[in-house]
């Protein structure tokens, strides 16, 4: 596909999930409920739930990244301060 058709496609779906994420918070019966929850709930429930893990993901690949870094070689070049120290 070429780019111009994959642009207008995410263009077309974005707007689709705008328009169906409005009916859900604004429009949707509160009849319809699903695991005792209404649609308006689980529209604020799921993108919460999404942006919360994915916080917890990044946290979770920092501490990986943290605890499998090996520690830093310390460096054998003195400072000028330890250079004068040991003239006197």
């Amino acid at each position: 596909m070429r780019d111009i058709t994959q642009g207008r496609i995410l263009l077309v779906l974005s707007f689709t999930a705008m328009i169906l994420y409005f009916w859900a918070l604004f429009l949707a019966p509160q009849t319809i409920v699903f695991l005792d929850r209404t649609i308006r709930d689980w529209a604020l429930l799921i993108p919460v739930m999404i942006i919360v893990y994915l916080f917890l993901v990044v946290v979770a690949w920092i501490g990986w990244a943290m605890a499998t870094t090996p520690p830093s070689i310390p460096s054998l070049k003195k400072n000028p301060e330890e250079k004068k120290k040991e003239k006197n």
